[in-house]
């Protein structure tokens, strides 16, 4: 899970950001969708299944994202703002991301010497495909048919007389706190709390289409001791479809940190839009040494 894995300074948020462009010399990449955009909420409006559990709820979600189809190449803006000790920074960046984790960013304001701050590797915060809860308990494993009834031969075990599946959780534990609107759209509501280990399990509430069962949105909290550095960090992320996919839309969020008697904070927020998702992009995008031959 690649959010709760984030540094303080992953805490995520979006905004509103501008066309992403080609690279210097390369035609634009085609676009299939601008901006996320939520569906209109259904008519009339699907209602809760009442015999559906928490559990139930939680792992349909997961079942719904493992489904989410997934582009091969994604490219977007991303529009950061970054508030620290009451001053406001804002940066907006091109991204072409190739959904084996490697991307590429490129500051869409030149520095001084006119060049574009380039950085390679997976883009930060969180590439907009994240689908936090592809992490979450595997399916099962098939058990197999029971054996016929009879007495067991000395030494071995007695013969299985059925199976009970249990629905639960290895990570959290679910609970419904209620069904909710999320911008005309019938939710549930699920809070969660980790079994254990907090920082590597940190989502305390779900909003979850009663309908497809897709994640709206998510709310995770979290602290913890890296050696010496001590931090928390809390933040919101927001989904929507972009054409047939499910993409992150929004987030926000607040980070503290220590080191020994030094400590610091900050408010981040970030934004993707203008999506398109071409059907394949040059290798060099993705290699630093070929990047930079391809403009000398």
């Amino acid at each position: 899970m690649k959010f709760a894995s984030l540094g303080l300074a992953a805490a995520a948020a979006l905004a509103i950001g501008v066309a992403a462009g080609p690279l210097p010399g390369e035609p634009s990449p085609a676009t299939h969708g601008a901006r996320p955009t939520h569906s209109p909420s259904p008519h009339p409006s699907p209602s809760p299944q009442s015999t559906l559990t928490p559990d139930d709820i939680f792992h349909k979600a997961i079942a719904a994202t493992r489904n989410n189809p997934d582009p091969p190449y994604i490219t977007y803006m991303m529009h950061e703002i970054f508030v620290h000790h009451g001053r406001t920074f804002t940066y907006d960046y091109r991204v072409w991301y190739r959904t084996d984790g490697k991307g590429l960013m490129q500051s869409a304001s030149p520095t001084r010497n006119g060049q574009a701050e380039t950085r390679f590797g997976y883009p930060f915060p969180s590439a907009p495909d994240n689908n936090i809860l592809l992490y979450a308990t595997p399916p099962p494993p098939s058990s197999p048919p029971p054996g016929p009834i009879g007495t067991p031969a000395p030494g071995t075990a007695p013969p299985l007389l059925g199976v009970q599946p249990i629905v639960a959780d290895r990570y959290y534990d679910v609970s419904l706190l209620g069904l909710e609107d999320y911008e005309g759209h019938p939710v549930y509501h699920l809070g969660l709390r980790a079994v254990r280990d907090e920082d590597q399990h940190p989502w305390k509430d779900l909003w979850i289409d009663v309908r497809s069962f897709e994640v709206w949105k998510a709310h995770a909290s979290a602290s913890g001791r890296r050696g010496p550095m001590t931090g928390s960090i809390d933040f919101s992320v927001v989904f929507a479809p972009v054409g047939p996919y499910w993409m992150v839309a929004s987030a926000v969020g607040d980070g503290e940190g220590h080191f020994g008697f030094i400590g610091d904070s900050g408010h981040y927020e970030y934004a993707f839009s203008d999506f398109g998702f071409p059907a394949t992009l040059p290798d060099w995008f993705f290699d630093p040494k070929a990047f930079y031959h391809h403009f000398r």
